[in-house]
């Protein structure tokens, strides 16, 4: 049986820390990862945008907007918009 565990960044950050504190140094290349830490940059403001959206949303909700003028901001249904924001709106 094989088990799926989700970890944080922040988890997986760590376990690699603690492998990087028992690796032998001679078995090390050096790489750039300065594309890989875009990557990791652009995941946190994606996250934070996706909150920040979500937060707009209830506003609009709360203000009295229909789904599908908040759809129409969002550039999808008025179906796709309730499916993901709905509870956070609630």
């Amino acid at each position: 049986m094989v088990v799926t565990v989700k970890t944080s960044r922040a988890g997986r950050a760590a376990a690699l820390e603690e492998w990087a504190a028992r690796v032998d140094p001679d078995d090390l290349k050096t790489a750039d990862t300065s594309v890989l830490r875009e990557i990791a940059e652009l995941v946190d403001r994606r996250e934070d945008v996706d909150q920040d959206l979500a937060a707009a949303v209830r506003a609009a909700r709360t203000a009295g907007r229909s789904w599908s003028e908040i759809a129409a901001m969002l550039g999808v249904s008025k179906q796709a918009a309730q499916r993901k924001y709905r509870t956070t709106a609630a």
